[in-house]
């Protein structure tokens, strides 16, 4: 049987406090000094910088000069942060929150600031350190202006790694179950839908839909600037359907001069659709006319939905197919929307 964690971070009430719940279960398990000394010890690994075995760690411990919160803060036995972690799911990068801490680190005689990311998210996040900070190279970072503040990437994969190699109960059962949290939630695992049932209240497992969504777009994506996913109101929807909003990708392509985007995102399916799952041109987009006269002379025309002036395309999202199925079978149709959408003109 399934961990109960594992079970229950398919729901869209879970997915939504995703990062939270990540953050604060590591902190309850870092409360053991088993975790606390592994992760201590994976640090000292990493960085070079040789850390108390005693570190007690805090979630979103207030600094006292900006008020910045830490996800993840480390004090040695005198209540000293020598440790701050910026811990990511999917949302996107702040270069100030960085900065924030770095300068916390700084004005207590240092320490080290991890990023910690999926490990699907490390180049990103390594480019995104390497630009807040105007650093060269990868991996590990010592602060050209203060020597004793190291920052670096890690992935939440590796730590996890860590702790499970813990073996002593009841640690070891938690971090299992924490870890199959933590596998929904990142997007790493996804149960296959039994029915179209379940697509159609796809709301339930809301969170499952948006994790494809994402590792969709970021394939998509590949080589090109990753844009966040975020939530656009829906109007001009056909027959009164009530929407409740669009939560998106926008990912983009070249065609002739310009760089046309399209988005994939989650939405309630128009009517006799059941996918979730929906490709849209806005109709604003670049080369939008060329676009839709692309589409409507392929294979895929009798596909389009439109509405408000947008070209919509259903992605179909297979039943009874692993997550890895799942995500190949989207990024094919979305290639093959591309594929007409960005002919250039004969």
């Amino acid at each position: 049987m399934r961990p109960l964690l594992g079970h229950l971070a398919q729901f869209a009430s879970f997915y939504k406090q995703g990062e939270v719940l990540c953050t604060q279960g590591l902190a309850y398990l870092l409360q053991h000094s088993d975790a606390s000394r592994a992760l201590a010890t994976q640090i000292t690994k990493l960085t070079g910088v040789s850390l108390d075995d005693q570190l007690s760690w805090r979630a979103e411990a207030q600094q006292e000069g900006d008020r910045g919160r830490p996800d993840l803060e480390a004090r040695t036995a005198d209540k000293v942060p020598v440790v701050k972690v910026e811990a990511k799911l999917g949302a996107p990068f702040d270069s100030e929150q960085f900065k924030s801490y770095a300068d916390d680190l700084v004005a207590r005689s240092g320490g080290v600031l991890i990023v910690l990311v999926p490990r699907l998210r490390v180049a990103e996040a390594t480019e995104s350190v390497s630009k807040a900070f105007q650093l060269t190279g990868s991996g590990l970072w010592r602060l050209v202006d203060h020597p004793t503040t190291k920052v670096t990437v890690i992935s939440w994969e590796g730590v996890l790694a860590a702790l499970l190699d813990i073996p002593s109960e009841p640690l070891h059962s938690e971090v299992v179950q924490f870890e199959a949290m933590y596998r929904v939630l990142c997007g790493s695992h996804i149960e296959p839908l039994a029915s179209r049932d379940e697509l159609i209240a796809w709301r339930d497992r809301e969170g499952v839909f948006v994790n494809l969504v994402d590792r969709v777009t970021r394939h998509l994506a590949a080589g090109t600037k990753l844009l966040p996913l975020h939530v656009r109101s829906l109007e001009h929807e056909p027959e009164g359907l009530v929407a409740k909003g669009y939560q998106l990708r926008y990912v983009c392509r070249p065609l002739g001069a310009y760089q046309p985007c399209f988005s994939i995102g989650v939405r309630d399916p128009f009517k006799d659709h059941d996918t979730p799952i929906w490709l849209r041109f806005h109709r604003e987009t670049p080369q939008f006319s060329v676009i839709r006269s692309n589409i409507e002379a392929s294979p895929i025309s009798a596909r389009i939905v439109e509405s408000g002036g947008h070209i919509w395309i259903p992605l179909s999202v297979p039943v009874g197919a692993d997550g890895e199925q799942m995500v190949e079978t989207l990024i094919a149709q979305a290639e093959e929307v591309c594929a007409a959408g960005f002919r250039p003109s004969s």
